[in-house]
């Protein structure tokens, strides 16, 4: 009898140790997703900076965020090398300027130019371009084929492979955990 106690003593101890492991292990895993979320967002938070008119178009690529412009520096040296004469048109956008651009073809006269009011410019997160040769900036079909395959090719996501209505040939921007691909023959550079 006594020793019966004992192992079930014993094995309530067990269990209860395995329970408060496994506790211990769930919370460790939680603190590194919150870490991690927390690494990835340093780069997209806004940076203090004021800019004269909110509704300017912004082309710098230092507006964007580190993995972005990485991106974009790459995309613009491989375009290049194959003759493809891109020109960088827009990068960090205000919340007001989306929100400006999105009632363009709503309440406003023009064209619509987009389908959001969250994009991933405000964010420091996406980039446009064009063609640089007046009078075809968004006319060449095959220009905005190729440079979406070597977006997507370097890990980025061009908005000409989105969804009909969606659809946005110039655009391009880098997923939320998305890495910098580099093909071969090329390396990051310093």
């Amino acid at each position: 009898m006594q020793s019966e106690k004992m192992e079930r003593r014993k094995r309530e101890i067990r269990s209860r140790n395995r329970k408060r492991r496994a506790f211990l292990g769930m919370m460790v895993l939680f603190v590194l997703m919150l870490l991690l979320l927390f690494l990835q967002n340093i780069g997209r938070a806004e940076q203090d900076v004021s800019f004269g008119n909110p509704l300017e178009r912004i082309s710098s690529l230092e507006e964007l965020n580190h993995k972005t412009r990485e991106a974009a520096e790459l995309f613009l040296r491989i375009a290049e090398e194959e003759g493809l004469p891109v020109l960088i048109t827009e990068t960090y956008r205000t919340q007001e300027r989306q929100e400006y651009l999105y009632e363009q073809g709503r309440s406003r006269p023009g064209q619509v130019v987009t389908w959001t009011k969250n994009s991933n410019h405000t964010k420091r997160n996406a980039f446009d371009i064009a063609k640089n040769v007046p009078g075809e900036e968004y006319s060449d079909l095959e220009f905005f084929r190729r440079c979406a395959e070597i977006g997507r090719e370097i890990g980025l996501s061009p908005g000409y492979y989105w969804e009909e209505g969606k659809r946005d040939m110039p655009h391009f921007e880098m997923p939320r955990f998305g890495k910098v691909k580099y093909p071969e023959g090329y390396e990051r550079t310093p």
